[in-house]
């Protein structure tokens, strides 16, 4: 459990707490904020103090009571700060718009193909554009822009203290002349998308503190999460699409067989058998087409052995992000039974998390660097 060493880093922690509580569940009281945070009804009395100074807060209605003063609710400036998120994958490019609300406010995606070149990002400029005028942002309040993506980056292995997952047959993107392309939007290029997937979940599961993130997408990565309040979340990241789940599979860009990353893609999923997306894929597996069924149960069994590598490594909670998060929803059942059925080694059993708005998980993580970012400059 996080232990905050210093006064300035208790303040900061426990604003954290209240402004996520107000997040999540809207207006409340003093009483109700100190019931559902487990803080003093002081600690909240004082937070809320320099939450209201800071403007991120203010008084709403009151309650009428029956004995003593009336109760007043505590609301969230929702509008004090917007973000924009950006996930670049090969082959889309996947915008989110946040504020202070639950969780995003906006989203949009793009089929482009990637290419390291001026034509491309002047197209992503111009969708930003569009993105944030169609919209109605306050400009004035936009924070920033992070671009999250798991493409080669020019700045070697880490950009500031962020590992970044290279992938070899990718092209370098320039990232000090992106950031100038983008300038105008305090443009930040530092996220892995496995990361970005993984703030995401904790962003929408701050009741949940210690779990393993898996996104499955065109590509395949996951990191875990202890006490993200506490633990350096960049430093805990793991391969996970480099596991192998199928030996003599095909061949990995990594050099061995049966990656997870070869076996379990989204887009792997359907252009094995030549079909052009998930939804016919998943439309012809419904009505019966024997090769999507016999490729399906293959995907299952490999998925499943991952997951339970997963789960018998860490005993954690699976939160699974990504594309094919709305897909594997539907087989929660029985997902849920090849991965955890009859095992007696852990009295606790553990569970799967299908994440809310799986395929913009990378893009709404990086809004929500922005978004964290400026509560905890606007309190220190």
């Amino acid at each position: 459990m996080y232990q905050p060493k210093s006064l300035h880093e208790i303040r900061v922690y426990h604003s954290k707490i209240i402004m996520s509580t107000l997040r999540q569940n809207g207006p409340m009281t003093k009483n109700d904020l100190a019931l559902k945070t487990g803080l003093s009804l002081s600690s909240v009395t004082n937070i809320l103090k320099i939450l209201t100074d800071r403007e991120l807060v203010t008084l709403g209605d009151k309650i009428d009571s029956f004995a003593g003063r009336p109760a007043t609710y505590i609301v969230p400036v929702l509008d004090a700060v917007y973000s924009v998120g950006i996930e670049v994958s090969q082959y889309s490019v996947r915008f989110v718009l946040m504020n202070l609300g639950e969780p995003i406010l906006a989203k949009e995606k793009h089929d482009a193909l990637f290419e390291n070149s001026d034509a491309y990002w002047d197209a992503i400029h111009e969708w930003l554009e569009a993105f944030i005028d169609a919209n109605n942002v306050d400009r004035g309040k936009l924070g920033g822009v992070v671009l999250a993506t798991r493409l080669a980056v020019s700045s070697g292995e880490r950009i500031g203290n962020i590992p970044v997952l290279l992938d070899r047959s990718a092209e370098m993107i320039d990232t000090e002349a992106l950031c100038r392309k983008f300038e105008e939007y305090n443009f930040d290029v530092a996220l892995n998308t496995k990361i970005a997937g993984a703030i995401y979940g904790l962003w929408e599961s701050k009741d949940l503190p210690d779990y393993v993130y898996l996104s499955v997408d065109s590509t395949i990565g996951g990191c875990v999460v202890r006490n993200y309040e506490s633990v350096n979340i960049y430093d805990l990241s793991d391969n996970f699409g480099h596991m192998t789940v199928h030996p003599g599979g095909k061949r990995c860009s990594c050099g061995r067989t049966g990656c997870l990353e070869t076996q379990c893609t989204a887009s792997g999923l359907y252009m094995r058998l030549n079909l052009s997306s998930l939804d016919e894929f998943f439309t012809e597996l419904e009505n019966g087409n024997e090769g999507c069924a016999a490729r399906w149960e293959t995907y299952l069994d490999d998925l499943c052995v991952a997951l339970n590598n997963l789960y018998m490594s860490y005993d954690m909670d699976i939160v699974i992000g990504g594309t094919m998060a709305q897909y594997l929803d539907r087989y929660r059942e029985e997902i849920d039974r090849r991965v955890f059925a009859d095992y007696a080694l852990f009295p606790v059993k553990r569970k799967l998390i299908f994440a809310h708005n799986g395929e913009y998980a990378a893009a709404i993580g990086a809004a929500a660097v922005v978004i964290e970012k400026f509560i905890a400059k606007k309190i220190s």
